[in-house]
């Protein structure tokens, strides 16, 4: 059987419309897309032409999009640090222009005139010096620690007081890094004093409400979190205590006794002064954890069966701002009443503490005082630091008819003060042959004290008490009520002067007890000889600017050395500024040639390859002229053609 032949143009004029049509959409939209990628320079327009690239592009994007902000935050840090760096260079001439200065002049050769001359070339130069501190970059301050946008140096009390921030500005150079891009200027020009702290330890109570967070375990860190596992031998068994709800001590107690009741279990929990308390009942028990250290943090880890009662090792709550003060010193009491006074430099205050609740008003009272102290909680969490902000300054911090001041460990002078730390580190000079000092009481009675061995200020009032017994003298030694210093009393009756004499060596003049009084008067209050100094670049310019005007070779002698310290601890700051700006440039750059390779890549993903595409385009034009040929040839058809 014959099989004829189908004639495809034997098809509707709607369906062959259709068909055409269709053709030139699909020509047509070929034509669009290639222009275009043409225009855009993207190897597709939209990503369901390639949904695997796009995804790919998306990604590489936003990683060009973090390694971008890296790179300009590495490259603010470099610039920024490099400002720095090029700020210290220029302070260090000026320190050796200080220094030469010093030592041209310290010579007895230098008349009064020549000195007066020099001392406004260093007042100059401190002037230049505080006006480096007060650098900007970027409309920032250099120095200013965290706090950018105030000047950080000011003229205060005849001296220069640092306002700034001691922190550090950090910034993320990459995505596991955060690098310090400064330094405050309390390091850089040592502006800030040595802190004021004593032994005692203002440590408080430790009640229900004390948070976790604010405390030290057992282990001498921040109690971790985690599941205790108590082990009621031949009772209740194995029951679990999970800890991670719990915010305060109290909730720990809570929790152990909600356990052990749902468990049926007879241990129950308790707080006592220092820690947890366990009372077991009348089953042995053990208490470990999952592994978390928590048992151990909370110091009730205990792997031995006992049925006695448990006492945790001791738990350290840290002082924060807003610990109640009836709660500091373990609940011991402070006198707030009485209030403190606070001198620094011809600037005095007296602070008063009646209405402190909590530690932050403590702080608020002493930092508003107008002399430029910062006061602060230490590190430790223990107690109260208190700094000098003022170079050029002494500051000193004593009583005011009570106990405040010793009872917050932040009297300069006290009875725990070395005396090797007196007089600005020169200590107390002694003569290991003969007697120290002596003291002439007003009946004329006399006592040499020899203070050979003393280590503390204490020590060296107890020897005064000690000797006078001894011979029956009647002199006591003891610290003032009111502002600071040794008091040395006389009840002799006598009519004469009572008198503190230079013996066999400086010791009186550098205790501050080298004076006399005559009349009624009874008593030598000494001096504080523990003031609190900065020991940076300003006060010992401010120093040698003093002592060249008072025409004192011991004391340019003395700043002169104190320059010589300054400049030493200057280049050590120079150096750790400069390895973090050539740390940071490193970082730039290597985030530079990341962010290159990150830019290659997504340009081999997402970018046109224009040689391609131009061949495309003209493959695509020429389909659609074609198209259009035999659109119109086909759409012309006639019914003669149709029924061939």
């Amino acid at each position: 059987m014959a099989i004829s032949p189908v004639n495809v143009t034997r098809i509707s004029n709607n369906l062959s419309a259709t068909l055409t049509l269709e053709s030139l959409r699909r020509n047509q939209r070929d034509l669009f897309l290639t222009q275009t990628r043409l225009a855009t320079g993207r190897s597709f327009a939209t990503p369901s032409e390639n949904p695997v690239g796009a995804a790919r592009a998306t990604d590489l994007s936003q990683a060009l999009l973090r390694q971008d902000q890296y790179r300009t935050n590495a490259q603010y840090g470099d610039t920024f640090l490099t400002a720095a760096d090029s700020a210290l260079t220029e302070i260090n001439g000026l320190l050796i222009q200080a220094s030469a200065i010093a030592s041209q002049t310290v010579s007895n050769l230098t008349s009064e005139a020549e000195r007066e001359a020099e001392a406004e070339v260093v007042a100059a130069i401190r002037q230049q010096v505080q006006a480096i501190a007060n650098r900007q970059f970027n409309g920032r301050y250099l120095f200013g620690g965290r706090q950018t946008v105030e000047v950080p140096f000011i003229d205060a009390l005849g001296g220069v007081a640092y306002v700034g921030d001691v922190g550090e500005l950090l910034v993320r150079p990459d995505a596991l890094l955060q690098s310090p891009i400064s330094m405050p200027g309390s390091l850089v020009f040592g502006a800030l004093s040595a802190s004021i702290t004593s032994d005692v330890d203002l440590t408080p109570l430790l009640l229900p409400s004390t948070r976790l967070d604010d405390m030290t375990g057992a282990s001498g860190q921040t109690i971790r979190g985690g599941t205790l596992i108590v082990n009621e031998i031949n009772g209740a068994g194995v029951f679990t205590v999970d800890l991670s709800s719990a915010n305060t001590i109290g909730d720990v107690v809570d929790l152990i006794n909600r356990a052990a009741q749902a468990a049926g279990a007879q241990v129950t929990a308790g707080l006592g002064d220092t820690g947890l308390v366990l009372n077991p009942g009348s089953a042995a028990v053990t208490v470990t954890d999952t592994g978390g250290g928590v048992a151990t943090d909370l110091g009730i880890f205990t792997t031995q069966p006992t049925t006695a009662e448990i006492t945790g090792v001791a738990l350290t709550p840290r002082v924060t701002r807003l610990t109640p003060v009836e709660d500091l010193a373990r609940g011991a009491g402070l006198d707030l009443d009485s209030g403190l006074i606070i001198t620094n430099g011809t600037q005095t205050a007296t602070i008063d503490l009646s209405n402190a609740v909590t530690v932050q008003d403590i702080i608020n009272a002493i930092n508003t005082a107008g002399v430029h102290v910062l006061a602060r909680i230490n590190d430790a969490g223990t107690g109260i630091d208190v700094f000098n902000q003022i170079s050029g300054t002494s500051l000193t911090i004593g009583e005011n008819g009570g106990t405040t001041a010793t009872d917050l460990g932040i009297r300069t002078f006290n009875s725990a003060t070395p005396i090797a730390q007196l007089n600005f580190g020169d200590g107390v000079t002694t003569n290991e042959v003969s007697g120290d000092l002596r003291i002439i009481a007003k009946d004329g009675d006399s006592l040499d004290v020899d203070l050979d061995g003393a280590v503390t200020v204490g020590d060296v009032i107890d020897r005064i008490n000690q000797v006078a017994e001894d011979a029956d003298v009647a002199i006591e030694a003891s610290f003032t009520d009111t502002g600071n210093g040794i008091r040395i009393e006389d009840s002799s009756g006598g009519t004469g002067d009572l008198t503190v004499a230079v013996l066999g060596s400086d010791a009186a003049t550098d205790l501050g007890l080298a004076q006399s009084v005559s009349g009624t008067t009874a008593e030598i209050v000494g001096t504080d000889v523990n003031p609190q100094r900065t020991e940076g670049i300003l006060g010992a310019l401010l120093d040698l600017e003093r002592a060249l005007r008072g025409d004192s070779t011991p004391g340019i002698s003395a700043a002169g050395n104190r320059l010589d310290v300054v400049r030493t601890e200057a280049t050590r700051m120079h150096g750790i500024i400069g390895a973090r700006a050539a740390t940071m440039s490193t970082k730039r750059i290597q985030m530079e040639d990341v962010s290159a390779a990150t830019e290659v890549f997504l340009s081999e993903v997402r970018d046109l390859d224009y040689a391609e595409a131009v061949t495309r385009l003209q493959i695509a034009t020429t389909r659609l002229q074609a198209n259009m040929q035999a659109s119109s040839a086909t759409l012309s058809l006639s019914l003669l053609d149709f029924l061939q």
